[in-house]
């Protein structure tokens, strides 16, 4: 099964949009990827994550002819989504021991022993570097939702999702929330967010099946003209003197409103669409930072999140919009230099690490001195 780099070159957007929304927003650099008000790189990343994960997971469906692989690998990815995630709340550990605890949006820390504490226990979340517990969150639905859609009952799993989407809509109780230890301590409520990793999973569990690609291509004009209408009302919205009540009702990010999630919907498949058509006629890889840096999401989500926290303590704010669009290209360049160093390294998967540094070692220790 060939990978689709219209996948990870949407994905790759999604990334740049989070580095300039979060390193230079305001900047021309910024303003493409955040013309859409309600669409962001958040969104983006969360709705493509299930999107891929249900291709993937189908695949080893289809190959092995049960889940138990997938059920594997769901844990192993699972687990290295952890450790990142603790990685970004050590991080902020010791950038607020340091004195800079503003840069995290968190509360203080007494000392290490709490930190570590609050890291290990995902209660120590980071602005802008705390998706990935809902990610966590969203991976457990995916592991039951799994023998459902082998079964082919995928329309249980949608009606499923839509009902949790309206229960949490009218009245959310306070485990539908992820909360950290800050002032603000709710952060996303994962029973409003998962309307667009569960639908996503449940078109990526189809994708082949149905050739829902090819067929996206084949209604390009539709698909942009239904992202362009969204986009315009959305701006309309943001622009009027009903944005504020607005923002509550319907495109509040943290319960994820329905405008938010129709932004979603319809900015997604509009830029996944134009990345295939340009993919496929361009005779040079312009687009691959994008690609690469899509395809290793996971990664380039980290690394940016730890720059957040860091580069201000180096580079001292407030940012002209030079400085910030120059730091905002470095960290993206960065993200993709990474993403080629692993393909150059052949490091496929992040769970082999400590397997493949140990082999690299052993390598080094027979060269001949």
């Amino acid at each position: 099964m060939t990978r689709d780099r219209a996948i990870d070159a949407t994905r790759g957007v999604a990334i740049f949009s989070m580095v300039s929304g979060h390193f230079a927003l305001g900047t021309d650099l910024a303003k493409p990827t955040h013309v859409f008000p309600y669409a962001d790189g958040a969104s983006a990343f969360v709705l493509l994550s299930g999107l891929l994960l249900g291709i993937v997971h189908r695949g080893w469906s289809d190959r092995t002819g049960s889940l138990q692989e997938s059920w594997r690998r769901i844990i192993r990815r699972a687990a290295v989504i952890y450790l990142c995630q603790v990685l970004l709340a050590l991080t902020a550990v010791a950038v607020s021991l340091g004195g800079h605890t503003e840069l995290t949006f968190l509360l203080p820390v007494r000392d290490w022993s709490q930190g570590i504490w609050w890291a290990l226990t995902l209660r120590y979340l980071p602005g802008g570097g705390n998706i990935l517990v809902l990610y966590l969150v969203l991976i457990a639905v995916t592991a039951l939702a799994l023998p459902l859609l082998r079964r082919g009952a995928w329309p249980v799993v949608i009606a499923a999702s839509v009902a949790l989407y309206t229960v949490a809509l009218l009245d959310s109780p306070p485990w539908f929330y992820i909360s950290s230890t800050a002032e603000q301590p709710e952060i996303q409520n994962w029973a409003m967010w998962q309307i667009i990793f569960v639908p996503a999973l449940v078109i990526g569990w189809l994708w082949h099946e149905r050739r829902l690609g090819p067929l996206l291509v084949r209604r390009v004009v539709p698909v942009i003209l239904v992202a362009a209408a969204g986009a315009a009302v959305s701006m309309a919205l943001h622009s009027s003197d009903a944005a504020a009540t607005a923002d509550a009702l319907l495109v509040d990010k943290l319960d994820f409103g329905p405008g938010r999630a129709l932004a979603a919907w319809t900015m997604v498949p509009a830029v996944y669409v134009v990345l295939r058509i340009v993919i496929a006629r361009l005779r040079r890889d312009w687009l691959r930072p994008l690609c690469q840096v899509g395809s290793r999401s996971l990664d380039s989500y980290v690394l940016q999140s730890v720059l957040l926290m860091v580069l201000p303590i180096v580079v001292m704010a407030p940012w002209s919009d030079g400085v910030a669009t120059g730091i905002a290209l470095a960290v993206f360049g960065l993200c993709w230099a990474w993403a080629e160093f692993r393909r150059h390294i052949g490091l496929d998967k992040l769970h082999r690490a400590p397997v493949l540094a140990v082999r690299m070692a052993g390598r080094r220790s027979v060269l001949p001195r």
